[in-house]
């Protein structure tokens, strides 16, 4: 994921893709902005992430994807390295926040270009899995009977139909989803009424309807960037994010989990499958601008934010040389 498009949320109607604004008010979207660009925030954020890290004896370095000469030694030393933090523990946030703020946007613009590049990134599934297309319907398998297992076995409050659901919609939010690869094969396929995609290229939101067929008319899709969606209190029954929270930072991911929280409704879940190490906390992608966490690292984010592991297992039958992908489903204690 990455910059927004705009500078509010849009929202592409299904039928003429024209673009409107979404209903995010001026106030709350302000807030957001000066929340993110308070590199106190920031720090210390990242200060509770390796401290939990710490305390259950997981390593909090990091290394670069391509240069083995690039090692860091903390979370705190990356974001320091690229701008996003003070050189100072103790730095005033007012004269370093204008530098992290611009460094914050350098990065999710990178991102973004990745995406939003046709070279680099087709409107293809082949494009959304970055050239492994054939993993995805093994994705797609795992992926369902992990949904299946969860009503079944653990949480039969989660609500999948409208027979489940005494006659009323159900809905599910698609987040970073390119074309909409995940909800054609997976969450309409589970019974799901409606599907909310979520994806800051203006390219690929606009190509989901013809990727989606007869599908498109079950769907809603929003062209911003998570840092900057607000979903709606109590709307949602799957949260479902997949191979895109490695484009968020960390103060960023954990606020938006936050308002996944208020997002979900009674027997909701949130459901975050995506790459993990295992060697070190976090491998850096400078290409697409992106940080592959480890397991351990992104329980410590969703629980900052609120959040309680429901049940997780990693995929089974993907390719040896991709790092391991675990699918973890989340929930607030009290629904």
């Amino acid at each position: 994921l990455g910059l927004a498009a705009s500078l509010l949320s849009a929202c592409y109607c299904l039928h003429c893709l024209h673009c409107i604004r979404s209903d995010l008010s001026q106030l709350t979207y302000k807030g957001l902005q000066l929340l993110r660009n308070n590199s106190k925030v920031m720090a210390d954020i990242t200060q509770k992430i390796e401290v939990a890290l710490i305390k259950q004896g997981n390593p909090i370095n990091g290394k670069d994807s391509e240069d083995d000469s690039l090692q860091y030694p903390s979370i705190t030393e990356w974001k320091r390295s690229i701008g996003m933090l003070g050189k100072d523990d103790n730095h005033n946030a007012t004269t370093t926040s204008d530098t992290a703020s611009e460094s914050r946007q350098q990065w999710y613009k990178k991102g973004l270009g990745y995406w939003d590049d046709e070279e680099t990134c087709p409107a293809t599934v082949n494009g959304m899995l970055g050239g492994f297309a054939r993993i995805s319907k093994c994705d797609l398998k795992g992926s369902t009977e992990f949904i299946k297992y969860i009503k079944s076995k653990i949480r039969p409050t989660l609500k999948l139909t409208i027979d489940e659901n005494a006659d009323g919609p159900t809905c599910a939010c698609e987040c970073g989803a390119g074309i909409g690869r995940v909800s054609k094969g997976l969450l309409l396929p589970l019974g799901i009424t409606q599907c909310d995609l979520v994806e800051p290229s203006p390219r690929l939101i606009s190509s989901a309807p013809e990727y989606l067929g007869s599908s498109a008319s079950k769907c809603r899709f929003f062209c911003t960037g998570l840092q900057d969606f607000q979903p709606k209190a109590n709307s949602y029954d799957i949260i479902w994010m997949q191979w895109m929270i490695g484009y968020l930072t960390d103060d960023d991911l954990v606020h938006f989990l936050q308002r996944c929280v208020a997002a979900l409704r009674k027997g909701g879940i949130v459901v975050i499958k995506d790459n993990t190490c295992s060697q070190e906390a976090f491998v850096v992608d400078r290409d697409d601008a992106s940080t592959t966490r480890s397991l351990p690292y992104i329980i410590a984010i969703a629980e900052l934010a609120g959040l309680r592991v429901v049940h997780q297992q990693f995929q089974d039958g993907f390719p040896e040389d991709i790092f391991p992908v675990p699918m973890i489903a989340l929930a607030p204690p009290d629904i």
